[in-house]
């Protein structure tokens, strides 16, 4: 499983969530978030992981940006294969 390193973050504004009307409502940074982890290739549910919201963002934002890294090398490739 990868490992995430945690930078700690100072946060002066609230972290922000949406809700179902569209308008975002304050969390309180330091509030504990879990989430069900998907395990590939196991029919059973997964594993919960917990982490604050500030961690939450942190790993939400790093996951878009190795996306973004992902689908640019892809990119690459695809435009010289040709």
């Amino acid at each position: 499983m990868r490992s995430f390193t945690f930078v700690a973050v100072t946060m002066a504004a609230f972290v922000t969530v949406p809700t179902m009307a569209g308008e975002k409502k304050p969390v309180d940074p330091n509030k504990k978030i879990c989430r069900q982890s998907e395990v590939t290739g196991s029919i059973m549910m997964g594993k919960s992981v917990c982490h604050t919201a500030a961690e939450w963002a942190q790993v939400d934002r790093q996951n878009a940006s190795d996306s973004e890294s992902a689908r640019a090398i892809l990119h690459r490739g695809s435009v010289g294969a040709h």
